[in-house]
């Protein structure tokens, strides 16, 4: 089983977290590279720009890069433009974690469901605290059709699991 067919397995709205430098970002860059027309809007400034270097992107990946909440709304409603069949956002709870305006972040949550039920597969990358807690979690567990934890080499979720391996030249699983 490849990789995206593992991760959408059990529908169009995923969630994905775990501890910083498991391979988030990594992942998330791969299924956009295999799930063409995509979108990656990055809240994290332009670290992803680094990995995109070392990999051959080609047409049909489009990149955005946020630094505010209505930034992120308007990314969102924008990528539209494209007719993705994925659009990944890393990471969707950046700025919940400081502003903790539930309002808002509860409106890009029924707007990504919204996109996701017209068939437009939909990866939200969750940041993890200190204590190894998800600011959103509650809401990340009620919107999404799936969430899976990301360790340095499983995604684990629903008794199941994909060992992967990240390269130089992408992400290969599952393995």
């Amino acid at each position: 089983m490849n990789l995206s067919t593992f991760v959408f397995e059990r529908g169009n709205l995923v969630s994905i977290y775990g501890e910083s430098g498991v391979g988030k970002t990594s992942l998330s860059l791969e299924l956009a590279l295999q799930i063409r027309t995509s979108v990656f809007i990055s809240t994290e400034g332009s670290l992803f720009e680094a990995r995109l270097e070392k990999i051959k992107v080609g047409q049909g990946v489009y990149f955005a890069s946020v630094k505010s909440n209505i930034e992120l709304f308007n990314g969102i409603i924008n990528s539209l433009e494209y007719k993705p069949s994925l659009i990944v956002v890393d990471t969707i709870n950046t700025f919940y974690r400081y502003e903790r305006n539930v309002h808002s972040f509860l409106k890009l949550l029924i707007i990504l469901r919204s996109i996701a039920q017209s068939n437009v597969k939909i990866l939200l990358v969750w940041e993890v605290s200190a204590n190894n807690k998800v600011a959103g979690e509650k809401f990340m567990r009620k919107f999404s059709d799936d969430v899976l934890r990301i360790t340095k080499s499983y995604i684990i979720g629903n008794l199941r699991r994909c060992k992967f391996k990240i390269t130089e030249r992408g992400v290969i699983g599952c393995l």
